[in-house]
């Protein structure tokens, strides 16, 4: 065989195994690729706090202050979840004892409030015909309930496994960051300057992805908090709390928390307060916060446009779930920095800040 065409073949099989282990190693990652990127997230925001604990400790003792920051965080995840579910899981029980006992003593007249009964009248609603329903939505509440047990118990164990994935791999990010950063940078086929300008427009737009969502959710809080407190809710700073918690999450994540809070409001009766809150949420905790805030926040820190920062957020959420939050922006600063290095390096003429354009 002529020496030619045998590097050719050699090429060409090594192309050939490279793609099959390329794909191989996907389908391996496939599955667990949430928790991966979760610790990705987390490496990549707590890694400047890592470097300079370094610092001090003259470079040694990596895997140390790794273990230590990676616990701190799951730490912190964990006592905020646990704190979510248990109050939230209090309130509830506690509304649902107050519905029952208002219904075993007036029926659907005593479950729902006097505005309510005198516009479900005018609309020729019977109390007789509320009490069906509700005998029929408890029927289906608990089969629902038996039924989703196995679900419930195989949902914990995967909320688990991601837990503890999640800290394995941020633990070993940050271990081995800095080495696997210089690895990838000899490795890709690109010019080390152009990997390095990807890899730290990767970085800054994770981290301004995490330092807006800390901004929004103290701002979501606190005005979700005014508004619980002007109209009248319970425990206001609570709710505020929770709201502040589920705003990790754009647009939707606080209407977990102030849609149920305003529905229970004109469930008993208080139709002006519960109108009030649901306003009050979506102009000033939602819009203002997802659709303004957050976008020019992000855009001013990474100088990225705000319409590209609101496609890449929400565009994000729609093609990969929660996770799209971090994916969309970058997924976008990728696309820009490839457009950034194309103009710089291999565009005829060079940079467009060099070119004349007509009026």
């Amino acid at each position: 065989m002529p020496g030619v065409e045998r590097t050719r073949l050699q090429q060409w099989t090594f192309l050939a195994l490279f793609v099959l282990a390329a794909y191989a190693f996907w389908r391996t990652l496939e599955p667990i690729w949430v928790p991966v990127l979760l610790g990705l997230v987390i490496a990549v925001g707590v890694h400047p706090i890592h470097e300079r604990l370094l610092r001090r400790l003259g470079g040694k003792h990596p895997g140390l202050t790794a273990a230590v920051l990676t616990g701190v965080v799951m730490v912190l995840a964990l006592a905020i979840t646990a704190f979510l579910v248990f109050v939230v899981g209090q309130r509830v029980l506690e509304f649902a004892r107050q519905l029952a006992a208002s219904y075993e003593k007036k029926g659907a007249a005593g479950l729902l409030g006097h505005d309510l009964n005198v516009l479900l009248s005018r609309l020729g609603v019977q109390p007789e015909e509320i009490n069906q329903r509700i005998a029929e939505a408890a029927r289906d509440l608990a089969a629902f309930l038996g039924k989703g047990a196995t679900s419930i118990v195989t949902g914990l164990f995967t909320a688990i496994f991601i837990f503890i994935f999640t800290a394995i791999t941020s633990y070993y990010l940050l271990r081995e960051g800095t080495e696997g950063m210089y690895w990838l940078v000899e490795m890709m086929p690109l010019p080390n300057g152009q990997v390095a300008q990807i890899v730290r427009d990767v970085r800054d737009v994770t981290r301004a992805m995490l330092f807006s969502t800390a901004v929004m959710s103290v701002y979501q809080g606190v005005t979700a908090g005014i508004g619980y407190w002007i109209f009248g809710v319970d425990s206001p700073l609570v709710w505020a709390s929770l709201t502040g918690i589920a705003s990790i999450l754009p647009a939707v994540g606080t209407a977990l928390v102030w849609a149920p809070v305003g529905i229970v409001m004109l469930l008993i009766g208080r139709v002006a307060q519960g109108i009030g809150i649901l306003l009050w949420s979506l102009v000033v905790v939602v819009f203002v916060a997802d659709y303004i805030l957050r976008p020019k926040l992000v855009g001013t820190r990474i100088k990225m446009s705000d319409l590209l920062v609101f496609i890449a957020i929400f565009g994000g959420i729609e093609a990969f779930g929660i996770l799209g939050v971090i994916l969309g922006p970058i997924a976008v600063a990728v696309l820009l920095s490839l457009l950034r290095i194309y103009q710089r390096d291999y565009r005829p003429g060079g940079p467009a800040s060099a070119r004349s354009y007509p009026a």
